[in-house]
C-alpha cells in the first residue's frame, strides 16, 4: 500500500501525456490487486470468528456480506474509472467481464444482507434500507448502463459522472451499514464478556465454597477417621510384633471407629489366646520329642534284644550257615535260628510275622521262642509236619499269623527236609546241578488251627546250599514300583551257584540294594544260607 501511494505521489508531478496515462493504468492495476487482497484477508479473518451467540454469529455473517459489497463497489470504481480514461486498453473485454461479475456479487451480497436482517438482526434494518434504496433506485441501473456503454465505446461523461456520484453514495451507505454492524458486534461481544465474567464469578464462588467444604471434610475426616485409624494401626502393629501388652485406643460413640476398636479388642484377645496355645503346643512338642527319644531308645533296645536272639555265622555239625536280617524300622517282624538236636540233625527256621512295628516285633520274639521250644521237645519219630501242626494248633487266636519255613539237615546222610507254611519257597543250589525251588506254599501259622502241613524231602550233600529268605527280598521295588521278583532271584542264584555262602550272601544283598536304589526298606528283609560241608566239626 505504501509503495503504491509513493508511486502515485510521484506521478502527480508528471505532465499530461502517454507517460502519465501509463502510470495511471499501472496504479489502477495495483489498486485492483490490493483491493482483491484486502477482500481475501477480510473474509479469512471473519471466517476464523466462530461466536456461540446466534445473533452475534448473524452480525458476523452480515459483516462478511457488507465487506463483500463494499469491496465489489471499490473494485468496480477502479475498473470502470480505468476503462473510462483508457479507451484502447488491451484487456478491456476482460475488465468489463470482471466489472459485470462484481456488480452481480454486490447485488448478491445485498440480498444476503436482507436475509440476515429478516432473520432477526433488526439493528441494521435502517442503514440497510438506505443502502437498498440507493442501489436499486439508481446505482445498479447506472452501473449496468455504463458497462454497456463502455463495451460499445459510447460512454458519455454525463453517465460516468452520474454513476460516480451514485457510487460514492452507495459506498457511504455501505460504510455506515458496516459501522452499525461493527457496533452491534461490539455490543454483543461486550454482553457476552459481561455474562462470561458473571459466570466466572459464579463458578469461582462455587469453587471457593467447594474448596471450603473439602477442607472442612478433610478436617472432619482427619479428626474422626484418620486419627482413630492411626491409633488403631499403631496398636495393630504392636500386636503384630508380639507386644500383647500394647494399650488399645479408647472406644468411640457407636460409629464405625467404635466397631473397629471392638474388632481390635477381639483381635488382641485372640492373639493372647493364640500365644497361650502356641506356648502349650511348644511344651507339648517338647514332651513329644522327649517321648519319641525315649520310645526310640526303647525300640533300639528291643532291636538289640532281637539281634541277640539271632545266631552268629557258624558251622554246626556238617552245616555252615550265614544269616542277615535288615529291618525296615528299628525292630523287625522277621526272625531266624539254626540249632542242633542231640540226635545230630541240624534244625533251622525263618519266621515272617504279618504287619510291621512293635506288635509284629513282639510276636516275632514269641514265635522264635515257641519254635525253639518245639524243636527241643521234638520226640523221636515225630515229623517236622507234626511239629509245625502242633505250633499252629497251640498258637493264640488273638496274635497275628506268621509265615514259616522249618527244616532239618543231615549232610552226613545227604538228606534234608522242610515244612513250608505260607512262606516263599526256599531255593536249593546243588553243586554242579543248577537251582531248584522247594515247596508250593502252604498255610501260614495262625490262620486255621487244624491245618495240615506237608514235609518236603530233598537231597543235601557236601557242597549243596539251601537259600531261605523272607518276602521282603523278592518284593523290594525299584523307582518304577517293579518288584525284584523270584525269577530275578533265581537267575541271580544260578549265576552264582558255585559261590560259597559268604560271597553268595554279598552278591544277593548287593543286587537287591542296586535294584532298590534307596537305603530305606518297605518291609523287613531276611536271608539265610545253609551249606553242607565235608566234615562235622563244630
Amino acid at each position: 500500500m505504501a509503495e503504491v501511494r509513493g508511486v502515485a505521489a510521484g506521478g502527480e508531478r508528471l505532465p499530461r501525456g502517454e507517460a502519465r496515462d501509463a502510470l495511471a493504468a499501472h496504479l489502477l492495476t495495483a489498486h485492483t490487486a490490493l483491493a482483491r487482497d484486502v477482500l481475501s484477508l477480510r473474509v479469512a479473518l471473519l471466517s476464523r470468528e466462530e461466536p456461540t451467540d446466534r445473533m452475534l454469529a448473524s452480525a458476523f455473517q452480515a459483516r462478511r456480506y457488507a465487506s463483500l459489497l463494499l469491496d465489489s463497489l471499490s473494485l468496480n470504481r477502479a475498473i470502470l474509472g480505468r476503462l473510462a480514461v483508457e479507451e484502447g486498453a488491451s484487456s478491456r473485454t476482460e475488465l468489463l467481464g470482471q466489472a459485470a461479475r462484481n456488480e452481480e456479487r454486490a447485488t448478491f451480497a445485498l440480498e444476503l444482507l436482507e436475509g440476515e436482517a429478516d432473520g432477526g438482526l433488526t439493528a441494521v434494518r435502517e442503514p440497510l434500507d438506505a443502502l437498498s434504496r440507493i442501489h436499486s433506485a439508481g446505482y445498479r441501473r447506472a452501473e449496468q448502463s455504463l458497462i454497456r456503454a463502455l463495451a460499445a465505446g459510447e460512454a458519455a461523461p454525463e453517465s460516468l459522472a452520474r454513476w460516480q456520484a451514485l457510487s460514492v453514495r452507495a459506498t457511504e451507505a455501505g460504510t455506515a451499514l458496516l459501522e452499525v454492524l461493527f457496533q452491534e458486534s461490539r455490543d454483543r461481544i461486550e454482553a457476552q464478556r459481561e455474562r462470561a465474567l458473571w459466570i466466572a464469578v459464579l463458578w469461582s464462588s462455587l469453587l471457593l465454597l467447594g474448596v471450603a467444604a473439602v477442607m472442612l471434610g478433610v478436617r472432619a475426616v482427619a479428626h474422626r477417621v484418620l486419627s482413630p485409624l492411626g491409633r488403631i494401626q499403631a496398636s495393630m502393629m504392636a500386636l503384630a510384633q508380639g507386644d500383647l501388652d500394647a494399650p488399645l485406643p479408647e472406644k468411640g460413640q457407636g460409629d464405625e471407629m467404635a466397631a473397629m476398636t471392638d474388632a481390635l479388642r477381639v483381635f488382641k484377645a485372640n492373639a493372647i489366646r493364640r500365644a497361650r496355645l502356641q506356648d502349650e503346643r511348644l511344651a507339648l512338642h517338647e514332651r513329644l520329642q522327649a517321648t519319641y527319644r525315649q520310645l526310640r531308645a526303647d525300640m533300639e533296645a528291643a532291636g538289640a534284644v532281637q539281634t541277640a536272639l539271632l545266631p552268629a555265622p557258624a558251622r554246626i555239625g556238617g552245616v555252615r550257615f550265614l544269616g542277615r536280617l535288615r529291618p525296615s524300622h528299628l525292630i523287625s517282624g522277621d526272625s531266624f535260628d539254626v540249632l542242633r538236636q542231640p540226635n545230630g540233625a541240624v534244625h533251622f527256621f525263618l519266621v515272617d510275622v504279618a504287619g510291621h512295628g512293635a506288635a509284629s516285633a513282639l510276636v516275632s520274639v514269641a514265635s522264635h521262642y515257641t519254635l525253639v521250644q518245639a524243636i527241643q521237645r521234638r520226640q523221636a519219630g515225630e515229623s517236622l509236619a507234626d511239629v509245625v501242626a502242633g505250633v499252629n494248633r497251640d498258637w493264640p487266636d488273638h496274635l497275628p499269623y506268621f509265615t514259616l519255613v522249618m527244616g532239618e539237615l543231615r549232610p552226613e546222610s545227604g538228606e534234608g527236609a522242610l515244612v513250608q507254611a505260607g512262606h516263599p519257597s526256599p531255593v536249593l543250589l546243588r553243586r554242579g546241578d543248577g537251582v531248584e525251588a522247594l515247596g508250593q506254599g502252604g498255610l501260614p501259622v495262625g490262620i486255621l488251627p487244624h491245618a495240615d502241613y506237608e514235609e518236603i524231602r530233598f537231597p543235601f550233600g557236601p557242597g549243596d546250599r539251601l537259600v531261605v529268605y523272607s518276602d521282603g527280598l523278592t518284593e523290594a521295588e525299584d523307582r518304577e514300583k517293579q518288584p525284584f521278583g523270584e525269577e530275578r532271584l533265581h537267575q541271580l542264584l544260578q549265576s552264582h551257584h558255585e559261590d560259597e555262602a559268604g560271597p553268595l550272601m554279598e552278591a544277593v544283598t548287593a543286587a537287591v540294594q542296586h535294584w532298590r536304589v534307596s537305603e530305606d526298606l518297605d518291609d523287613d528283609m531276611t536271608l539265610l544260607i545253609l551249606e553242607a560241608t565235608q566234615d562235622e566239626r563244630d
